[in-house]
């Protein structure tokens, strides 16, 4: 399946909120009780995404056929969950795949994506977090070849960060 990644646009906001809300109901399915925040998200969270499309750090990606595949935001300094740090690396936030392409490899597929660009700006590491109760979405990244660094609180939230140090492929 050929992907095509577009930057999110400000007035898209719904298209945020559908993704996030199905992942939410999704993990609540599964017994894990992460991102229920997107079921009846807070003023706080509203503002986030808000902020995060009209900056243009949100991709949709999509299938050649239009059909909306995955979503992600991009940032490349996260103080809130990083501190501050002085490398140059891209963070990753609200990464989501719909559960009709699961075992597609569209996750995989969607951070090769994310990789090259950054590697192609000269960013050395590209990180994101996880919650550790999910076990499974842990060992994915892993498998991917992230790597964790440090656990942290933020908003009240117990998170895993992880980080991947790229390289050119010199294959």
């Amino acid at each position: 399946m050929e992907l095509i990644i577009r930057k999110g646009k400000s007035d898209e906001l719904i298209i945020v909120f559908d993704l996030l809300y199905n992942a939410a109901i999704w993990l609540k399915n599964k017994k894990v009780d992460y991102w229920q925040n997107w079921l009846a998200p807070s003023e706080l969270h509203l503002n986030w995404i808000k902020e995060g499309l009209d900056k243009g750090e949100f991709y949709f990606v999509y299938s050649k056929e239009d059909i909306i595949v995955g979503m992600y935001r991009l940032q490349y300094s996260d103080e809130m969950f990083w501190g501050k740090r002085n490398d140059k690396a891209g963070y990753i936030h609200s990464f989501t795949t719909n559960r009709e392409y699961k075992g597609k490899k569209i996750g995989f597929r969607i951070l090769e994506s994310i990789e090259k660009g950054l590697l192609e700006i000269g960013s050395d590491y590209l990180r994101l977090d996880c919650s550790p109760d999910i076990k499974e979405l842990c060992k994915y990244y892993e498998d991917y070849g992230f790597e964790q660094r440090e656990t942290v609180i933020v908003h009240g939230e117990t998170l895993r960060l992880y980080e991947k140090k790229m390289a050119i492929n010199t294959e």
